[in-house]
């Protein structure tokens, strides 16, 4: 892609230069200034543009794989509730987890949302949102994990802990 915003340049900038050579040189000379700088200036934004795109597809799959884990536990916890879990502490206990997995998916819909709707001039905010949403929401998933180990005494997330 960055290669035929370079032809494009390049094709723009020789075929200003053919035509500088025909007309009078001074005023054909800053106009072909003035084109290549524009050029210069939309290459550039170009490239921008596809930085940010990509840190935001990044951010996308990182948030997927997350909410896929999230959305897994949860099916797995309503199940629990729906076969019918005897002991009342234990009942309240994975009901109260069903209810922080669904605030914290939610929280990674409206990030989603947020990168969905995502500009150029509104990347850096997004981006630094994003990651204040990803970091909390993923620190709580990993204190949830090391919360099972610690009942489990296993280590099933390999962490150590």
């Amino acid at each position: 892609m960055k290669t035929n915003y370079f032809t494009l340049a390049a094709l723009l900038i020789g075929g200003g230069l053919l035509v500088a050579c025909g007309t009078e040189a001074g005023t054909e000379t800053e106009r072909v200034n003035e084109q290549m700088q524009e050029n210069r200036k939309d290459i550039s934004n170009a490239d921008d543009a596809q930085e940010w795109m990509k840190q935001r597809d990044e951010a996308r799959a990182e948030m997927a794989d997350l909410r896929e884990s999230m959305t897994n536990r949860l099916e797995r916890e309503r199940k629990r509730v729906a076969d019918g879990i005897k002991d009342a502490e234990k009942r309240a206990a994975t009901e109260s987890h069903i209810t922080e997995l669904e605030r914290n998916i939610a929280r990674i819909d409206a990030n989603n949302a947020a990168l969905d709707n995502a500009t150029m001039e509104t990347w850096m905010k997004v981006k630094e949102d994003s990651r204040k949403a990803g970091d909390e929401t993923r620190t709580w998933w990993q204190t949830q994990k090391d919360e099972v180990d610690a009942k489990t005494d296993a280590d099933n997330d390999n962490d150590g802990k």
